[in-house]
Parts: structure tokens; sequence; C-alpha cells
């Protein structure tokens, strides 16, 4: 099956010096960073590749799938074990109403928004849901 690739235009102007301060918060700075720009922009973006979606793993056998606000945060992780991958958009829409009961079903967390050098923050998927409700009411 081929997948299709998102044009990078359906996100947000992404300049070096914001990407840069932004990938430099600490984690729950990038977790309500993340929010806020899912709730305005209605997606996400993970890595994905011909066999599927990118999910990690943690020292206390976690699964993780990780999540971003722009593609260019991805790419930035798309090395060593996730080199090959990318960064490919999930509707807001379709994150709320089956990734996050799939996920709550199947045990995985929500990774927010990892970096190269630090890990994203790990959210189960009914927390992730309460916090990005709350963040959507204020776009109301």
């Amino acid at each position: 099956a081929s997948l299709v690739r998102p044009l990078m235009s359906e996100t947000y102007k992404l300049s070096q010096k914001e990407f840069l301060a932004i990938s430099a918060l600490e984690g729950a700075d990038r977790y309500a960073h993340l929010l806020k720009r899912a709730a305005d922009w209605e997606m996400f973006w993970g890595l994905h590749n011909e066999s599927g979606w990118v999910v990690a793993g943690d020292d206390k056998n976690n699964k993780l799938f990780p999540i971003w606000p722009h593609p260019d945060y991805a790419v930035a992780c798309a090395t060593g074990p996730w080199s090959g991958n990318t960064p490919t958009s999930i509707g807001l829409q379709q994150f709320l109403d089956h990734w996050l009961p799939g996920m709550a079903s199947d045990g995985i967390l929500v990774a927010v928004f990892p970096t190269p050098t630090m890990q994203g923050v790990a959210v189960g998927p009914e927390t992730f849901l309460e916090d990005l409700s709350l963040e959507m009411a204020k776009y109301e």
C-alpha cells in the first residue's frame, strides 16, 4: 500500500529560532505548547514508514506513541532506530475519536513532544484527552 505523504504546507511556519527555543523547553512546557498548537491547527504529527507508525518503549516496558506539533520536530527525532521514518499528519478529530480510545484499550501511552535529547512527557490517553479538551475549550 502506498503511503500518502502530507504536504508540509498543511501546518504553520516554523522558524529556526522558534524551533530551537521550543525544543529547549522543559517537558511540561513542550507539552503545553503541543496542546496549544494542536487546538489551533487541529493536527498532530507522528513518524511513519511502510511497516506502520513508530512506537517507542521505556524502561518500565510501557509502549509509547510519540507525537509532535510540527513535522520539523518529528524529522529531528527521525535518527538512529527511527531513521527512515517520515513525519505524517494525524487529524485532531481522528486522534480523539479513534486513536486515543484504541491506545487506552491497548495500554499505550502518549509520548508528547520528545526531542532528540529529551524524552517526551508520557501520559495516559485519558489524561491527554482531558488536557487537550481543556485547551480546545479556549478556542471555541
